[in-house]
């Protein structure tokens, strides 16, 4: 009789070959798709950049939470275990990975420039005679040209929260021009002034889009209040060229919902367009007058529009001068991209194996490719009666047939 427990462990444990195949495929182009780029390039030796940055935690705290930046391949091949978070694009900015910034960090010498220079590990012999990898430190000079806000401590916006995209529910922005903020990234309702309690969620735990608020498609870039700020008059000469700024929204403070800001937002669009006169005598009533500040969101062409401006600008004309100063807002700005990861689109994980043969020597590298050849006839072989069939492949006829193949390599 069959025992029911032993029925439903080998079930568990059990998968017909097709689907092995079908995941391993799905899991490898799933992995192209968030990895896409070959990660064996640090960007440190290539200056400033506006590059994709992650901010390393773990790093962070090991020295004296000083912030810590590093490139998209060192991400991954050097901070792989540690504590991330991907800060997307920022301007500028030069790699800290093997800087002395990571000057506490145990063994935190770039693996990929290590590398690259061909500097390989220096080696030391322990008393059993077995080679060891002598712990390398940071010593590279940092970028004295990176800056750095609250995002390299992963928290984000005017609210400071730290981001957690499985839980993150509502639409963020990154501000374009990042001179005050940093680029910062920001919920649309902290643009607005609303208190995220105002904000009610739809039946599948989604954030609607926010009334008023302009909708994703219909500009290019956000510029934030607090750049706009810095700015100002610089701005509200921009705001005059009416083909350059899509729509501005005022930043209250707190505002307990989307209809009392916008009775707030039109009250001092009232009073801001009354004559003199009556603006003293609302002055003495309850109503706030004070300038709220405003974020700009700027149209889809406004490049173009900005290009068009720009040699018509008296040269001393604070616009002239900010725009010859920030000439990224009408010129290209590109974000660098690493190489693609040609292993990625034409060769799956298994054949990885093959590649790394090449680096052998030339008869290491034939006994190689024949012991894998044969093993991966033989798992074909083996997995070919079971994909036809639809068969299950239990754990322990896999265990058996990798043993059959270490017992026949014992009696050669």
């Amino acid at each position: 009789m069959t025992d029911p427990d032993t029925t439903t462990t080998n079930a568990s444990e059990s998968v017909t070959a097709v689907d092995y195949i079908t995941n391993q495929v799905r899991l490898e182009r799933e992995a192209r798709e968030l990895m896409p780029y070959d990660p064996n390039e640090c960007t440190y030796e290539l200056g400033e950049l506006r590059q994709p940055v992650f901010a390393c935690l773990t790093c962070s705290r090991q020295n004296d939470d000083t912030p810590i930046g590093v490139c998209y391949s060192c991400s991954i091949q050097c901070h792989a275990s540690h504590d991330i978070v991907e800060l997307f694009s920022k301007r500028g900015f030069v790699c800290d990975c093997g800087t002395t910034r990571m000057s506490k960090t145990h063994n935190g010498a770039c693996k990929l420039r290590r590398h690259g220079h061909k500097l390989e590990r220096r080696l030391s012999i322990s008393s059993n005679s077995s080679a060891k990898e002598l712990e390398l430190n940071a010593e590279d000079i940092p970028s004295s040209s990176n800056s750095y806000n609250q995002n390299y401590r992963g928290t984000f916006c005017d609210c400071q929260e730290q981001y957690n995209p499985a839980e993150e529910t509502g639409d963020m922005l990154q501000c374009y021009f990042g001179f005050e903020c940093g680029e910062d990234w920001y919920h649309d309702r902290c643009i607005m002034g609303i208190d995220k309690s105002a904000v009610s969620k739809t039946d599948n735990g989604e954030e609607p889009k926010l009334k008023y608020f302009p909708n994703l498609v219909d500009f290019d870039v956000f510029v934030c209040w607090k750049c706009i700020s810095k700015f100002k008059q610089v701005f509200d000469e921009l705001d005059r060229q009416t083909t350059i700024v899509h729509t501005k929204l005022p930043h209250f403070k707190q505002v307990p919902s989307v209809e009392e800001w916008h009775k707030q937002k039109e009250t001092f669009e009232q009073t801001s367009a009354e004559p003199a006169a009556k603006k003293a005598k609302v002055d003495t009533t309850d109503v706030a007058t004070e300038a709220p500040l405003y974020s700009y969101f700027l149209s889809n062409d406004f490049r173009d529009q900005i290009k068009k401006l720009y040699p018509k600008l008296p040269s001393e004309s604070k616009l002239h001068q900010f725009l010859s100063n920030n000439n990224y807002l009408f010129e290209d700005d590109p974000v660098y991209e690493p190489p693609q990861d040609d292993d990625s689109e034409t060769g799956s994980i298994l054949d990885m194996g093959t590649d790394a043969l090449h680096s052998l020597p030339r008869d290491k590298a034939i006994e190689g490719l024949q012991a894998y050849e044969q093993m991966r006839s033989k798992l074909r072989d083996f997995f070919k009666p079971f994909a036809e069939q639809g068969k299950i492949v239990t754990e322990d006829e896999v265990r058996q047939f990798f043993g059959s193949m270490t017992e026949e390599r014992k009696h050669k």
